[in-house]
């Protein structure tokens, strides 16, 4: 081999030049897949080795260029060793500026310094192509490892190249010491390898003009370096990829899990009219699974019975009434991309709240109206009743009298639950005279009271007491006799003789709660959301203005009713009120 490079020695340059494009074509690669600022700024370091390796080859080019043309280009790539220098700066201000736990080097790499870095780069780079430079080369004479090449004579101005060098060194044993500060564990390895390598190859060149080794030596240990330096960029690449990667996935279930709990009703269909997702909302609302959907055609959505777009009212498959408004909207993804999402909207509540509104306002009309004509009538009724009394009194039988006060009581009565419908002062009043009452003893007196009629009507009523404790309630006496007998009274005209009606006391929660049971003719579910409303019944002689005014009564003594039936099954009537504490009772005989 020895002997092959005597008998050829522009061998050894194209061998050399050619090492030297191999970091040229490295940075090439990197920039071909990839033009981030960090590429790019590595693949400028990658350039300037090759450069610097390119002018190492240039001197064992006298058999193929003339003197003056190897000084031309010795002066040109020389630029790669010169600018390694701010090179190396820039890459420690992008890797103090990427990474928050580094703020303490942000003196130490700052943009001002590197603009004055290179200025100090580009005056050595001028001195290098004065005499005062290099003002001549030498000739080496073949050796045992090396064949004959160039050496350049430095000028006295040389020393500038010396300080440019001793920056570059500098400025790497500052950015291996920043860059071990870096908590990423991929990002800290890959910027120490940089710093180390780069230490080395300047070490490395700058002892090979003054070592027994030959002068290629250092550019072997150059790409070596470099092509270490590329893998480990590779490397670090594909970790943070894959920490991208797995970012984006937990970004993915995260938008996923959000898109699951939107109430409303979404559905994503993808330029080929695909379902690519569903949330739990549109699942649950049609009773299907996000399996039986997803990449079906959006007309398996749109074939579902419950579904249709063109109406605001939908009856599910569990039977419940939703109003869903439905719309679509396109969205584009870097105009190549394009998605259409289904969106559902559903404003049941706020239909429920406008019907909850117009019945109150129903009532408030109604009552007004009713104090009005109570308040009208009550006066002369009163004049009408006490006149029939003074008749009465002068009769010898006041049987027709009797029936006819009777029934003026009776029309008084009416007119008192009109009025307590109507009037918005009840509740205040109703606050104030609220009294501590056991439910068991109250149950237990109206039931002494209506057993008479029950068995003269062949029927049973029982009270079954569940109370393992006090059942005590908050509210007027009055006011809870008048809800329970209302609807017993109506338990009992709904039923047939031999039937039974049976009174449960239990509690739940916080709650005391009572159920009065009957197995009468049960009542149509076309009715059933009317009961409580004024005026609505199904009796004959009906007014309906009794069980409105025991809904409002339980309501205004923070109470809820139910009231669940079946035809010729039986109707159940579910009160509950809060549960009244001992204290209470004791504050309130206070």
């Amino acid at each position: 081999m020895l002997n092959k490079r005597k008998e050829d020695p522009s061998m050894a340059f194209f061998l050399l030049m050619a090492l030297a494009s191999i970091p040229l074509f490295l940075a090439a690669s990197l920039l071909f897949y990839s033009r981030s600022v960090n590429t790019k700024s590595f693949s400028i370091f990658l350039f300037l080795i090759s450069l610097w390796q390119m002018g190492i080859a240039v001197l064992y080019s006298q058999d193929v260029f003339t003197i003056t043309v190897i000084d031309w280009l010795f002066r040109f790539f020389r630029s790669g060793p010169i600018f390694l220098m701010p090179v190396m700066y820039i890459l420690g201000v992008l890797m103090v500026k990427q990474n928050p736990e580094l703020a303490a080097f942000r003196k130490i790499f700052r943009m001002k310094w590197f603009v004055i870095l290179i200025a100090i780069s580009t005056i050595v780079y001028l001195v290098n192509f004065t005499v005062a430079g290099i003002n001549g080369y030498e000739s080496v004479q073949d050796g045992m490892y090396s064949p004959e090449h160039m050496m350049p004579l430095y000028g006295e101005l040389n020393i500038t190249f010396m300080i440019n060098t001793l920056l570059v060194i500098t400025n790497t044993f500052l950015f291996a010491i920043a860059a071990s500060r870096i908590q990423t564990r991929t990002l800290k390895t890959f910027y120490l390898q940089i710093s180390i390598g780069s230490i080395f190859i300047f070490i490395n060149g700058v002892l090979s003009a003054f070592s027994p080794l030959p002068l290629y030596f250092s550019s072997f240990n150059s790409i070596i370096i470099a092509i270490l330096l590329f893998l480990s960029y590779v490397r670090m690449q594909s970790g943070m990829l894959i920490q991208a990667n797995d970012h984006l996935a937990r970004q993915r279930t995260l938008l996923e899990k959000i898109m699951d709990i939107n109430p409303n009703y979404l559905a994503v269909i993808d330029q080929n009219n695909q379902i690519i997702r569903l949330n739990d909302s549109i699942c649950e609302l049609l009773s299907v699974s996000k399996e039986q959907l997803t990449h079906q055609d959006l007309s398996a959505l749109l074939a579902i019975r419950e579904l249709n777009p063109e109406q605001d009212r939908m009856l599910t498959r569990s039977g419940e009434l939703r109003y869903v408004k439905w719309s679509f909207e396109t969205i584009e993804l870097d105009d190549r991309e394009v998605y259409t999402l289904f969106i559902g909207v559903d404003y049941t509540e706020q239909k429920q709240n406008e019907r909850l509104l117009l019945e109150s306002e129903k009532s408030k009309v109604v009552g007004e109206l009713a104090a009005s004509i109570a308040h009208e009538i009550r006066n002369p009724l009163t004049t009408v009743r006490g006149l029939i009394q003074l008749a009465k009194e002068k009769t010898e039988d006041p049987k027709l009298e009797n029936i006819i006060l009777n029934e003026i009581d009776r029309i008084v009565e009416v007119l008192k639950e009109l009025l307590l419908l109507a009037r918005p002062e009840a509740k205040d009043e109703q606050e104030e005279n609220k009294e501590i009452i056991n439910v068991a003893e109250e149950l237990e007196n109206i039931h002494f009271l209506y057993q008479s009629v029950a068995i003269k009507e062949n029927k049973v009523i029982a009270i079954e007491n569940l109370l393992k404790s006090n059942g005590l309630i908050n509210i007027q006496k009055s006011h809870f006799k008048q809800i329970m007998i209302n609807f017993l009274k109506n338990s009992l005209e709904a039923t047939v003789p031999e039937s039974k009606i049976k009174i449960k006391v239990d509690l739940t929660g916080e709650n005391i709660r009572i159920r009065i049971i009957d197995n009468g003719k049960g009542i149509a579910k076309s009715r059933l959301s009317r009961i409580g409303e004024p005026y609505y019944t199904n009796k004959e002689k009906g007014t309906g203005i009794g069980m409105a005014v025991c809904f409002k009564l339980i309501r205004d003594n923070h109470g809820d009713i139910k009231v669940n039936s079946k035809m010729n099954w039986g109707t159940t009537i579910t009160v509950m009120f809060p549960k009244a504490s001992l204290g209470n009772q004791v504050n309130q005989s206070i």
